[in-house]
């Protein structure tokens, strides 16, 4: 045996094998909620997620960091409460995911009832070439957003951002694409979208994550500021297309959905400063999330780190 392999005898798996590992298990997770009936699938999802929170599994932490920045004066039992009913809509939401490509358009007409598409179809009508930015957030079950939108003839395409591990994110990727929107990955995204929008297609883009600082600005989010991409502002600046709201929320009998589009934001020409018109628009796109997330709170994923990036000097919460 090599220096090389006796030094390796013995130590922590590779993390090509890891990786390996990670993308089986998912693989089995997701073929799994496949195979049952959908609403045993709903069920395990929703088991799922509420035994994680219960638990504290990894990142609990940082969730409950989350609802004490968003919510200070409410009780603990409060947070916790939507801590829980949040993982269960995740769970669901994971559940629904797999389950890409089973459902036929008219099912996913049924599935998911559509308010206020009529400022969806202003805004196409207002926009230089038909091209229009559909503002969202990892809110409720928004991996459905996109297949509901491509089954009434929306033509929509995602940025979503690549995962580290190549095999699951081949995996998503298999998923998302069964749902029939087009998918641009963050980071390689910008020709396309401008490309995408000055074609007429509506770009559909979550923005409720954390980014490195030297990638975004600082706007306010539930009263502390956070990092945000100044990549789709810009985009909307440059290409004139409006910036049109949309979520998705579950309703009570856990099996549909009503997608609700809000009418197209207001925002700054560019004034070229970055800490004018461009922080400005990143501002207002950010709003109606928050707003989003205040009607809805156990809709959001509170488990992500959106204030990790913070401002020199200041520390971040988790």
């Amino acid at each position: 045996m090599s220096p090389a392999g006796a030094a390796n005898s013995g130590s922590a798996p590779a993390p090509e094998l890891l990786d390996r590992l990670a993308a089986l298990l998912v693989a089995l997770l997701l073929g799994a909620l496949r195979l049952v009936p959908e609403r045993v699938a709903l069920r395990i999802g929703a088991w799922i997620g509420t035994t994680y929170a219960r638990v504290g599994g990894p990142r609990i932490g940082d969730a409950r960091a989350n609802l004490r920045i968003a919510f200070p004066d409410w009780s603990d039992a409060a947070r916790r409460r939507v801590l829980v009913r949040s993982f269960g809509h995740l769970g669901r939401g994971l559940a629904e995911f797999a389950r890409l490509g089973l459902l036929d358009r008219e099912q996913l007409r049924e599935r998911v009832a559509v308010e206020g598409l009529e400022h969806l179809e202003a805004a196409r009508r207002a926009s230089p070439n038909g091209g229009v930015i559909v503002l969202t957030g990892h809110f409720g079950s928004w991996e459905l957003l996109a297949a509901a939108m491509v089954a009434r003839d929306i033509p929509a395409a995602v940025v979503h951002r690549s995962r580290d591990n190549a095999l699951i994110d081949g995996l998503v990727g298999r998923l998302r694409g069964a749902g029939g929107a087009e998918l641009l990955a963050r980071g390689n995204a910008a020709r396309a979208a401008l490309a995408g929008l000055k074609g007429g297609r509506v770009l559909a883009m979550p923005y409720d994550q954390n980014c490195r600082r030297r990638e975004g600005v600082f706007v306010p989010f539930f009263g502390r500021l956070a990092c945000t991409r100044d990549g789709p502002p810009r985009i909307a600046m440059r290409t004139g297309s409006p910036v049109v709201p949309v979520f998705i929320y579950r309703q009570p009998d856990g099996v549909h959905h009503v997608a609700r589009f809000f009418p197209a934001l207001e925002l700054l020409p560019d004034d070229g400063e970055r800490d004018g018109a461009l922080t400005e628009n990143a501002r207002r796109m950010t709003a109606p999330i928050e707003a989003a997330i205040r009607e809805a709170p156990d809709h959001w994923i509170w488990i992500h780190r959106r204030f990790r990036t913070q401002p020199e000097g200041e520390d971040h919460p988790y």
